[in-house]
């Protein structure tokens, strides 16, 4: 169907032209609303990309699903470029350290040389003599604690009495330039005064006269263990005699993400008195209300813009002491204040995988069931808590798939340590155990005679199920994929068959969209997301989200579904989620959320 065009004001038929050769106010012709300005024709529907369940031609092998009324067969399914591609490949995306403002100045970070001391006193009048300072600040400027979860708020944007592990945040310095800012670094006069410090994370569960943090009543003891967990599931009774067994102890090494991009941050206090914050965050809004606790200022004077981001997993989640160091130096400076990290600062910043020491014992009876899994973890979360809570449950919890268990057995506990802080990192809390639980697997299939994924087979949890822990478990194509993986990896042909020194193996998974509740839970006022929807004359669409997308094309997504529920092209669709003045509240870009909760909103 082919639509007319319309008119900014109500005028005549055909434009009228004033002598002067001009078009008459208000008389300039529009093309038809959706077509972009180049397409006055709806495109027919693509039936191969509307589920069958719907009248279409694309199989539903899972059943239908609440959105296939909603599909339209525009874009999803379909391989199109990302929407900032070329933003990205021309060099015109802004990653932190591109941003330059007017007369900013170069903010640098005095670091602790020791790996626990208690701050004695600190004189910055030599830092503040040199030409070229402008401004200076020690942790007596910002007493408030403030963390990536509400209830273990354990961190300052630089130390308050005592530093936790060498590279720990002492004071910081703005100048006119990079080599005077560094320059200042080496004259503060500081006295310290050294504390014993806790490498080992065993050693974390004995009690210290000098535990790392203090939590009050909540503490245990005087350890320095920060989270313990217990969970019990199932018939326990099925572990007394089984037919099968495994037993492995693990210790795993602590490793950083490596991504491209070191942290970075610009701060300007605007002429209106407004904290503009450029950073290359994964989750804009927990910086937010950071700055907010930690400047006491209210979050409407914040506007968080988040920058392209050159690799994330997990590393650029937490808020982070720099970047109120940067706020705080722009203010006493009145200009603009950018901070970059060099490579060793980041691995001071850390938040990478904890270190972990695993324990993994589970059983099978005569039929191959798994009747039990027990793990026992202790991790190391260096000197701040960051995303620790999570993580203690995360190494027992995310075991509990995609296999049906008969019992399920597990302790852990996360403790401080004198190192840099261990926090989020691609599944974590998950990833040292998973390893732990497919090898022992593996061991029972051996010592039964069975083929390892014929075990594994044997044990998956069917759709629309739950865990032993209670996880509801929708589609599941685990049994598809291994069948899969069987034939294209030729399995049957190369497994125990291949020359010495050679194999093939299989390793089995699961991940959580989310988590269920909010980290700053409100159940009637605070969604996991939201997203903003604007219709502009022509018909294109602005979508407002505070969704981060960190290369992994969430925007993209965003666009896409957009695009398939109003059958618009997807030029026609625009996402703005950079900054936190114009972007609705998003809970970040973690746990694989973003297209689950996202698109969904």
């Amino acid at each position: 169907m082919t639509m007319g065009t319309y008119r900014q004001q109500p005028g005549a038929s055909k434009p009228e032209v004033r002598k002067d050769g001009k078009r008459v106010a208000g008389k300039q012709v529009f093309p038809p609303p959706g077509s972009g300005g180049s397409e006055p024709t709806m495109r027919p529907r693509d039936l191969d990309f509307i589920p069958e369940t719907v009248g279409g031609k694309e199989p539903k092998p899972a059943g239908d699903h609440i959105h296939d009324r909603d599909r339209t067969g525009t874009v999803v399914g379909k391989s199109i470029p990302l929407v900032d591609s070329n933003a990205k490949v021309t060099g015109q995306a802004w990653y932190g350290d591109d941003v330059r403002l007017p007369g900013e100045l170069i903010g640098k970070i005095l670091r602790s040389p020791y790996h626990y001391a208690r701050i004695k006193s600190i004189d910055t009048s030599r830092v503040e003599a040199l030409p070229g300072v402008i401004a200076v600040s020690t942790g007596k400027d910002a007493p408030n604690r403030f963390g990536v979860l509400p209830v273990t708020k354990d961190e300052h944007a630089m130390a308050v009495e005592k530093v936790r592990h060498v590279g720990d945040l002492v004071a910081c310095v703005a100048a006119v330039d990079e080599s005077t800012a560094i320059e200042a670094l080496s004259l503060f006069d500081i006295e310290w005064e050294e504390i014993e410090p806790v490498f080992d994370p065993k050693k974390g569960l004995e009690d210290h006269d000098e535990p790392i943090h203090w939590r009050g009543k909540y503490h245990l003891s005087r350890t320095n263990v920060q989270k313990r967990v217990f969970q019990e599931f199932g018939d326990r009774s099925l572990v007394d005699s089984p037919f099968a067994a495994s037993h492995g102890a693990w210790t795993m090494s602590g490793v950083h993400h490596g991504f491209t991009e070191p942290h970075a941050v610009v701060a300007h206090w605007d002429p209106n008195g407004r904290l503009q914050l450029y950073t290359p965050q994964q989750v804009p809004h927990y910086t937010h209300r950071a700055l907010s606790t930690v400047l006491d200022v209210p979050m409407h004077q914040i506007n968080v813009v988040r920058t392209f981001v050159g690799g994330g997993f997990g590393g650029k989640s937490d808020p982070f002491p720099h970047e109120m160091c940067a706020a705080i130096l722009a203010r006493k400076a009145g200009k603009p204040v950018r901070i970059t990290f060099d490579r060793e600062e980041v691995y001071w910043i850390n938040r990478g995988r904890h270190p972990s020491h695993i324990e993994v014992k589970m059983t099978a009876d005569t039929d191959g069931r798994i009747s039990s899994f027990d793990i026992d973890a202790l991790i190391d979360g260096g000197g701040f808590a960051s995303f620790g809570h999570v993580t203690s449950y995360y190494n027992g919890v995310l075991a509990t798939a995609p296999y049906e268990l008969g019992s399920f057995h597990y302790t852990g506990a996360r403790v401080w340590t004198n190192k840099p802080a261990s926090g989020a990192m691609r599944g974590h809390g998950a990833v040292n155990t998973r390893c732990a639980v497919e090898v022992g697997l593996d061991e029972m299939a051996e010592s039964m005679d069975v083929d390892p994924i014929d075990l594994r087979l044997a044990n998956l949890l069917p759709p629309h199920s739950r865990t032993i822990s209670g996880f509801r478990i929708t589609s599941n194509g685990m049994r598809e994929a291994l069948e899969r993986v069987r034939e294209g990896s030729e399995w049957d042909t190369k497994f125990r068959q291949l020359p010495l020194g050679k194999g093939i193996g299989i390793g089995c998974g699961f991940f959580i969209s989310g988590s269920g509740l909010p980290i700053h839970w409100d159940p009637k006022n605070f969604p996991h997301a939201t997203v903003h929807i604007q219709v502009d004359m022509d018909g294109g669409v602005t979508v407002h989200t505070g969704a981060a997308d960190i290369g992994q094309g969430s925007t993209t997504a965003v666009a896409q579904v957009v695009s398939e529920v109003l059958a618009l092209p997807i030029e026609m669709i625009h996402v703005r989620s950079h900054e936190s003045d114009t972007s609705p509240v998003d809970l970040g870009s973690y746990s694989s959320r973003v297209t689950f909760m996202n698109a969904n909103a």
